[in-house]
């Protein structure tokens, strides 16, 4: 008998193991399993999932679509996330992380060269409409605002306390009160994400057309408003 292991197989990252007789009058076909360590299989069914969310809402796939893309078993879904709603704030997490990964290094250098509030705020809202212009992103930020994960003590945002942090930052280059700071993060936040997924929507509505222009525009006007609202902020606290 002659054993003969084929590694890739299929698109499936699975081996197939064929067993044939010495005369070939028999044969068995198999599939072998792939041991991977934990770290590379939560790699995998995530990298499976954020493929299956970049073209459905979370809401309207489940396990079966998630497992069948990455080539795997609902069991060992479930034995790395528990529940599919674990999977699915999992996946949005790991987005937001990338999100961090992305800005930090940014603001370490901007900190580091003495950056003032209104460019902290400016890099932090580029970095949020870059983030809001992933169908992936808004579709499972949209998930956890309706299924009512947001409101969860532990859901990662109330953890991580990023905003938080970003407000420390701040207070330390501005002469606003920690209030108006907070606020003003608040509305860049906001600004930013309204702008970079209605923009199109807003610009018809008031009779103009989106372009190049527009944007930069937008952009301009938010940041003298933020920064005449901490300077406001300021001289109030100075008398």
């Amino acid at each position: 008998m002659v054993v003969i292991v084929v590694t890739p197989a299929n698109k499936k990252d699975r081996a197939v193991r064929a067993i044939v007789n010495s005369d070939n009058s028999d044969y068995v076909v198999g599939v072998a399993r792939v041991r991977r360590n934990p770290e590379d299989a939560r790699a995998l069914i995530l990298d499976a999932a954020e493929r299956v969310f970049a073209k459905h809402l979370p809401d309207t796939v489940g396990l079966k679509q998630v497992a069948k893309e990455a080539g795997i078993s609902h069991a060992l879904i479930t034995h790395y996330f528990g529940t599919y709603d674990g999977l699915v704030e999992a996946t949005l997490e790991r987005r937001f992380q990338r999100l961090r990964d992305t800005l930090l290094p940014r603001m370490i250098q901007l900190l580091a060269a003495d950056a003032d509030a209104k460019t902290l705020l400016t890099a932090h809202r580029r970095e949020v409409r870059t983030t809001a212009s992933d169908p992936t992103m808004v579709r499972l930020a949209v998930w956890a605002s309706l299924s009512g994960r947001v409101d969860a003590k532990d859901f990662f945002p109330h953890r991580v306390q990023g905003l938080r942090l970003l407000a420390d930052a701040l207070e330390g280059r501005s002469k606003a009160s920690r209030e108006d700071l907070e606020m003003a993060l608040i509305t860049s936040f906001a600004l930013a994400v309204v702008w970079q997924s209605a923009s199109r929507a807003i610009a018809g509505a008031m009779g103009k057309r989106h372009t190049p222009e527009l944007d930069a525009w937008f952009e301009a006007r938010a940041d003298d408003m933020l920064d005449a609202f901490l300077e406001r902020s300021a001289r109030r606290r100075s008398r």
